[in-house]
């Protein structure tokens, strides 16, 4: 199915400018992510205008991508509703990337430094670069529909998901002698550990679009139609 959206950069229409749209505001989305996280990771700052002005920017591309599919459908109704369907949606998840990432820029904000060092920061050191990666092969899933990379993009998000589960329980069940964490250092982790694996989890919607149909995006591919169970949401 997605394969078939391919067919829309050969063409000159309001849909395949959406479907342009989409791809291009995935690039912002990911750029926008490193810059938001880099405070935190590895103590880089992140301009505050240049951030709220980038997430402005992802709303406006996905605001475009529902303008002109819904003006494509006006012009069109009878044709390219699973592109319409698919494109929105993951406009929707797209979009939910930009907002997870700036809200870790407000947890830097809030916090003033970078993490620092302990054993369980190195397992979101690990998810962070699991993330990055994720973006890129994300990318190129969506612009060429290959099907190989999309779940190498699932699998990746299944073990971002288990470390990401192990380290907030570690928070809330070690003791703080233990972890070498402050009471608010405990709080900051345990709430990057949440956002990324919300954003793992988007970027995993996105591409369960190149491998399954549009009424299982974001859930397992080749299971059981009675299961629609997600994949380590």
């Amino acid at each position: 199915m997605f394969r078939q959206l391919l067919s829309l950069w050969n063409r000159d229409d309001l849909l395949r400018q959406a479907f342009k749209d989409t791809s291009e505001m995935l690039k912002i989305a990911k750029d926008f992510f490193c810059r938001a996280a880099a405070p935190l990771f590895v103590g880089q700052p992140a301009d505050k205008d240049a951030i709220y002005a980038t997430d402005r920017l992802i709303n406006k591309y996905e605001i475009e991508t529902r303008r002109k599919v819904l003006e494509h459908l006006s012009i069109s109704p009878q044709q390219d509703t699973t592109a319409v369907l698919v494109l929105t949606t993951i406009a929707v998840d797209i979009e939910r990337l930009g907002d997870y990432s700036k809200n870790f820029f407000e947890l830097w904000e809030l916090y003033g430094q970078s993490f620092g060092h302990a054993p369980v920061i190195d397992k979101l050191r690990t998810v962070n670069g699991n993330v990055e990666r994720m973006f890129n092969l994300t990318i190129d899933s969506f612009e060429s529909a290959d099907a190989d990379i999309a779940h190498q993009i699932l699998e990746t998000h299944i073990e971002n998901s288990k470390i990401c589960e192990s380290v907030i329980a570690e928070m809330v069940v070690e003791e703080e002698a233990s972890l070498g964490l402050t009471c608010n250092q405990r709080v900051l982790v345990a709430l990057a550990s949440r956002y990324l694996k919300r954003i793992s989890a988007h970027l995993k919607n996105v591409a369960s679009s190149v491998v399954n149909p549009f009424d299982r995006i974001g859930f397992k591919p080749d299971v059981d139609e009675n299961s629609p169970e997600d994949i380590d949401d």
